[in-house]
């Protein structure tokens, strides 16, 4: 476990109700691999969905990133989970985007019958996602967590830890 980020305060989790289970996961993540405290709320709509793509099927992650970050009177850093389909331009999807103090996580693409394997995409997508909410950007080393994940493979082999230079720039 990482020493405590105090400087970048908490991190609000939000999510639709049916995706209880997984803000669950992701708040103690956050708080067991980052050291960071975490509060939950529950949505009633998913504010992704206002950024749906009718050409693609796919929502906008920058938008929604954009939505999310206006979206109540929260003073730190935020993230929601979504079971949406993201993308963002350039990409055909992507499994999170973060941008400024705010970041969502797509399940969409994370899903599998194999539910420890699924816990363990989401708890990688979400530390690699509040990692670039904390300044961290891409690593080359490919056990490192915030290694670029181009399919989901990518994520099944990286770790869910900053590698020791990662880790070195958070507490720094």
């Amino acid at each position: 476990m990482m020493p405590s980020l105090s400087r970048s305060g908490s991190v609000l989790i939000t999510s639709t109700e049916g995706l209880r289970s997984e803000r669950r996961i992701a708040a103690r993540t956050i708080e067991d691999v980052l050291g960071l405290r975490t509060e939950e709320q529950e949505l009633e709509e998913d504010p992704v969905a206002k950024n749906i793509n009718p050409a693609r099927r796919q929502a906008d992650a920058y938008k929604a990133v954009q939505i999310l970050s206006r979206h109540g009177s929260w003073n730190g850093l935020q993230l929601h989970i979504t079971g949406l389909d993201i993308y963002f331009d350039g990409y055909n999807y992507c499994f999170g985007l973060a941008f400024r103090d705010t970041a969502v996580v797509s399940v969409y693409r994370l899903r599998t019958t194999d539910v420890a394997k699924y816990i363990e995409r989401l708890r990688k997508e979400v530390v690699h996602e509040v990692g670039h909410l904390l300044g961290l950007r891409h690593c080359v080393d490919s056990r490192c967590v915030m290694f670029f994940s181009n399919t989901v493979e990518d994520t099944d082999l990286k770790g869910v830890e900053p590698c020791k230079a990662c880790r070195s720039r958070l507490l720094s």
